[in-house]
């Protein structure tokens, strides 16, 4: 039995742009994004898929209603698909982080695997429910290919997963807004097949 998920990071926010941790904020796509989710949607318009799930923010949500759209499918919204909460990071900027937890920046910015956010979640938490979501995701989609709509963290920690690696990779790779990766699911045994492609993008 195998399974094919696709993986999709939201569009673009202004917050993305500008540095402003979002973490649980419920920020909007900005035009680029937007754009970029019906660029996204035109490429996977003919591409048989079964179901899409989505985080509940908004601008993960945004994007998944525009892939959805050409499919005629029901969203389901999974919340474990959610960002990771940042606790006293939520609403900062990434200079103002960097000068009050000059350590705890350090290590996110080289090997965030055992970082714990302040007041927040840690990166082990977050693996653990992003893999339960999967899971429930591919037990759903035997033999069919699903669509995952969610957020940077929830994608890197799900590669890891899928390499069968520690999180400590996590700084070694890039997930861009509206990019995809794909991971087939054969008999249990994950594959990663395609990462972080944005070719839907270009020109």
């Amino acid at each position: 039995m195998t399974a094919t998920v696709i993986l999709v990071r939201h569009g673009q926010t202004n917050s993305n742009v500008t540095g402003f941790f979002m973490g649980w904020s419920d920020e909007d796509l900005n035009e680029i994004g937007y754009t970029q989710a019906r660029r996204l949607a035109s490429r996977l318009a003919n591409l048989p898929i079964a179901s899409v799930y989505t985080s509940p923010l908004r601008r993960a949500y945004a994007t998944a209603a525009i892939l959805a759209e050409s499919h005629k499918l029901e969203l389901k919204v999974l919340d474990d698909l959610i960002e990771i909460q940042l606790g006293d990071w939520q609403g900062l900027y990434a200079n103002e982080i960097k000068r009050r937890w000059p350590e705890l920046w350090q290590q996110l910015r080289t090997d965030p695997s055992e970082v714990t956010m302040p007041n927040g979640e840690s990166l082990r938490q977050v693996t653990e429910r992003a893999v339960r979501a999967f899971e429930t995701v591919v037990r759903a989609n035997q033999d069919k290919q699903a669509l995952i709509v969610t957020h940077d963290v929830i994608i890197r920690v799900l590669v890891a997963h899928a390499l069968g690696v520690p999180n400590s990779i996590y700084r070694r790779f890039e997930i861009n807004n509206a990019s995809l990766s794909l991971i087939r699911v054969d008999n249990s045994n994950p594959h990663l097949i395609t990462l972080n492609d944005t070719s839907h993008l270009e020109g």
